[in-house]
């Protein structure tokens, strides 16, 4: 089977559990094994689901030249996913904390950092193609330059 193109983006995650919204201020709190990071991503985490299921994917991102962009690189690995066509084209690799409470309320920071102002290189764009399935675009903050979004992929 032809592997599935996805283009998306790879963030680190923070979650943190709290006793409830709003969140009442207090300088220092201690939730043990409240504090969890991990790698995702809607382009991270449909990959590692479509890999999880035994389909070949190629994934492209753009991730940042630092300790989070290197842990990114790290789960790819374990996850058997290659990261050919994850650049490291930022300086910096976009983040999000998610608080959360008992009853399943949540509150989402993203720090895109600076990706939606950068482009993929050409060649992640045409590359990867090659021989895989029609692309899925997993985000809309992803860079796709707008020949991509018409069709127009050479």
């Amino acid at each position: 089977m032809s592997p599935i193109l996805i283009s998306g983006l790879i963030n680190l995650e923070t979650t943190l559990r709290v006793d409830g919204f709003p969140l009442e201020y207090a300088p220092v709190r201690y939730p043990f094994f409240g504090v969890n990071s991990t790698v995702c991503g809607v382009g991270y985490n449909i990959a590692k689901a479509l890999a999880t299921l035994g389909d070949a994917v190629r994934l492209v991102s753009i991730i940042g030249d630092d300790d989070a962009g290197s842990l990114a690189r790290h789960a790819l690995a374990a996850d058997g996913i290659s990261d050919e066509f994850v650049i490291a084209g930022a300086p910096y690799t976009a983040q999000s904390v998610i608080l959360y409470d008992p009853d399943g309320r949540r509150q989402i920071h993203v720090d895109l950092k600076d990706i939606q102002e950068r482009a993929s290189p050409k060649p992640c764009l045409t590359a990867p193609r090659r021989g895989a399935t029609w692309p899925c675009c997993a985000t809309s903050t992803f860079p796709v330059p707008s020949s991509a979004r018409r069709g127009q992929w050479a």
